[in-house]
């Protein structure tokens, strides 16, 4: 039986964004799983299996060591180990948060500061009705808020069919979807953030992958850029100063005001 296609997109085969003998790391396509013990579901591990049988791994229980996670709606790079020796060096540098990460995202509405900082901590919502659900840590049922925080720099602004939106740059990433607009952003036709380039310096290989931009006027009818606020290469060159232990020095926020958003700033307001 062929693997079903719940949303009936057609999908492309797997695009390989890298292969190696330690690594093969995939641009994984939106709202589709990356395994599922239902064979008639359409995953990355099928795409896998049927591009490269002889990479499936029987040790496995599902062919391939799945390093890290994507979420279903979300796009990008996805690695899978094809060794347990390489499996270990990358599973160990996403521990420790040694893996550097760039998304891509189309948000709604004019973003009018050029970069903010969100320095707000998250933990997992206590709501059996959304399992799995995170939410900011000043909601009453937040569960072990840890700290978070995000480096967003603005990249376009335009429209959206008829709404504003920006399109932006963020580092690393914390950003919500359908779910997180309490079922009600139903237009697009899938959840806008992409996971666009992953740098990992390892002994036994260094990996720096980059995939293609898919929120393009070519890609995307609906999204319409009327103003560029900075190319990729130069909202990458500002994150790149952009440190967890060391928020307060980004290098390059000395042209634009940075702004910092806190929870203490957030409770009860909408930006």
């Amino acid at each position: 039986m062929m693997p079903k296609q719940g949303d009936g997109v057609q999908r492309p085969g797997l695009q390989v964004v890298h292969k190696s003998p330690n690594f093969l790391c995939v641009d994984k396509m939106y709202d589709l799983k990356i395994n599922s013990d239902d064979p008639t579901d359409m995953t990355v591990e099928h795409q896998a299996r049927a591009m490269f049988p002889e990479l499936v791994d029987p040790k496995c229980s599902h062919g391939f060591r799945f390093v890290h996670r994507l979420d279903y709606a979300t796009s990008g790079i996805l690695c899978l180990g094809l060794t347990k020796n390489a499996a270990k060096h990358l599973s160990k540098l996403f521990h420790n948060k040694q893996v550097i990460k760039y998304y891509l995202a189309l948000v709604r509405g004019h973003i009018v500061d050029e970069a903010v900082l969100i320095d707000v901590p998250i933990g997992r919502l206590d709501d059996a009705e959304w399992a799995g659900r995170m939410c900011a840590a000043d909601h009453d049922k937040c569960d072990v808020p840890r700290p978070t925080a995000t480096l967003l720099v603005c990249l376009e602004r335009g429209m959206y069919g008829d709404k504003p939106a920006t399109k932006v740059l963020l580092k690393p990433i914390t950003v919500g979807d359908y779910t997180y607009s309490l079922r009600q952003d139903k237009t697009p036709h899938r959840m806008m953030l992409h996971s666009h380039r992953l740098v990992a310096d390892m002994k036994i290989e260094n990996l720096d992958l980059r995939t293609s931009d898919p929120f393009t006027t070519d890609l995307i009818d609906e999204w319409k850029p009327s103003e560029i606020c900075r190319s990729y290469e130069e909202a990458e060159s500002i994150a790149k100063g952009f440190e967890m232990g060391n928020m307060d020095s980004i290098s390059g926020m000395d042209k634009f005001r940075l702004v910092r958003i806190k929870l203490s700033e957030s409770q009860g307001e909408e930006r």
